[in-house]
């Protein structure tokens, strides 16, 4: 239960300075609007670190998830189960998803890579804590939220050794019809392999229970109340008081 004294904010208030620094490459900016003139980032070094991890070995690797953008230009593949999930009503993430609130899991990101079909010129970056940066097609200061330049999709937010990604973009079956579709497209059972959608691992129709959240964290400054009978923080979780559904 929440206790009598009611802190008058739990969350410290976080100090924005705008940065008028865009990390984007020259040749990006002066050509954002035509496809075909867009720089590739192939060869930059950031690309061969976590959470995208292009070119590294494939030895050993299934994957198991599949994160892609509206537009399909921006994926990532994971190989194991979130080590967290939770949903944060806080304002930042209200404005940054334009959402009542920002359902997340947490990964390593040695769990996580590009997909091979993904083209990474698309791929968007925005520091929006401390010293915000420009939404950017090179990286900006950890921490950061990545997403897909083309379509504006939000997929993940990255910090120095996790990433929190966004299991709404994750591909699962939503329809019985997928239900049916995926188990003739694969009869073996396999899950699916970068490159593809990976919905042929499941063969039941439904929010995965592995993506599910376990609490919710700021619900204090929710814009509707949730009754699914999770545990909500007024603030962090587990250094704040808990709060009932519909308390104020």
């Amino acid at each position: 239960m929440a206790s009598d004294h009611v802190p008058e904010t739990v969350r410290p208030a976080t100090k924005r300075i705008r940065s008028d620094h865009d990390h984007s490459k020259a040749s990006t900016k002066a050509n954002e609007s035509d496809e075909k003139d867009q720089e590739k980032h192939e060869d930059d070094d950031w690309l061969k670190e976590p959470p995208f991890s292009v070119g590294a070995d494939k030895e050993g690797w299934e994957t198991k998830w599949r994160e892609s953008c509206w537009c399909g230009k921006v994926a990532f593949v994971y190989n194991d189960d979130p080590a967290g999930s939770k949903i944060c009503h806080c304002e930042d993430c209200q404005r940054l998803h334009g959402a009542p609130y920002q359902h997340s899991c947490i990964f390593h990101k040695k769990n996580v890579r590009l997909d091979s079909d993904a083209d990474s010129k698309w791929i968007g970056f925005l520091s929006a804590h401390g010293e915000v940066h420009p939404l950017s097609s090179t990286p900006t200061p950890l921490p950061r939220k990545i997403s897909c330049r083309a379509c504006g999709s939000p997929l993940m937010d990255e910090g120095r050794n996790m990433i929190m990604a966004f299991p709404p973009a994750f591909e699962w079956t939503r329809t019985h019809k997928e239900v049916k579709r995926s188990k003739e497209q694969n009869k073996d059972g396999n899950h699916g392999e970068e490159g593809d959608s990976g919905k042929g691992a499941r063969k039941v129709q439904g929010f995965p229970p592995e993506l599910k959240a376990d609490c919710h964290i700021f619900y204090e400054r929710r814009c509707v109340d949730v009754k699914d009978g999770l545990p909500k923080w007024r603030g962090h979780k587990e250094k704040s008081d808990l709060m009932k559904d519909d308390e104020k």
